[in-house]
């Protein structure tokens, strides 16, 4: 099987996170994101996967534009790890700015369907 073949299923999910936040499609990224989950932002601060999506819903994190400048996968039976680049228009606790963001993603297979379980973000 190619390495293609192998990887387009983590990729969908990366990118369907993406689509998520820009439309807000909370019951997208519950789906999507394993439960004990786990986003580290710029600031260092951890949240588990219910706090990320209050600060969704509430606006404290609003996304306006995405453009994808990269995004490497590497799958390892049903554990996968990816490296997407993202030029991001978002407003942040309050602070808008195009973001140039580095999101390193640990995802995990269940049930053949892969899930977010942990994000660390940095500028590159």
């Amino acid at each position: 099987m190619s390495n293609a073949i192998i990887t387009a299923p983590v990729k969908r999910v990366c990118r369907q996170q993406i689509e998520g936040l820009l439309t807000k499609d909370l019951a997208l990224l519950d789906r999507i994101t394993a439960p004990t989950a786990v986003f580290s932002h710029l600031t260092g601060e951890q949240q588990t996967k219910s706090d990320w999506l209050q600060q969704l819903k509430i606006g404290r994190l609003h996304y306006f534009s995405s453009q994808e400048v990269s995004l490497k996968v590497t799958v390892t039976g049903n554990e996968a790890e990816a490296v997407m680049r993202n030029l991001i228009d978002a407003r942040i606790y309050g602070f808008r700015n195009v973001w140039a963001l580095e999101a390193q993603l640990h995802l995990q297979k269940h049930c053949d369907q892969w899930q977010l379980s942990c994000s660390r973000v940095r500028l590159y």
